[in-house]
């Protein structure tokens, strides 16, 4: 059974299990059910799939890359420093990350983070972040731009 996010405009991934192909679809008639929607998926390819509907803001790829992030505080009493993480999810807002060692930042601090996509290009991914929620060595952070324009991540999180 694969997962399938309900969008903000009712809309969702499918992604084949077998071939990776993508095609994005009206849901509407399953975002207001009470219920999650399980329901048989056919792609181009031929092959049939179950699926259920979770109903998140956004789709979030699961992700293992290696980055690294600079926290440059406000207070600058406080010495700004770097550390490395791993990408585990990420979404047009935002991604979650994974960190080597207990991190000196918090909710609401401002980090610049780097690391390299797994695309055929290898893309660097350079973005400025707010820290929205943190739980031991894994943190939630946000875009502080608007990720319309990020044709790079875009295609890549929905290829």
């Amino acid at each position: 059974m694969v997962k399938i996010y309900i969008n903000e405009d009712n809309t969702a991934v499918f992604i084949c299990p077998e071939c990776q192909k993508t095609s994005v679809k009206d849901v509407t008639k399953y975002a207001a059910l009470n219920i999650i929607p399980r329901l048989k998926a056919k792609c181009t390819c031929g092959h049939s799939y179950e699926v259920f509907l979770e109903k998140r803001k956004k789709f979030r790829k699961t992700t293992d890359l290696p980055g690294t992030y600079k926290y440059i505080p406000e207070d600058t009493s406080t010495q700004e420093y770097t550390g490395t993480m791993f990408v585990k999810d990420m979404s047009y807002t935002g991604l979650r990350i994974k960190l080597q060692l207990m991190p000196r930042f918090k909710v609401g601090d401002t980090l610049w983070i780097e690391f390299r996509l797994d695309d055929a290009n290898r893309s660097q991914v350079k973005k400025k972040v707010v820290v929205k929620n943190m739980k031991g060595l894994t943190a939630g952070l946000e875009y502080t731009s608007p990720q319309n324009h990020d044709s790079v991540l875009g295609f890549y999180l929905f290829n």
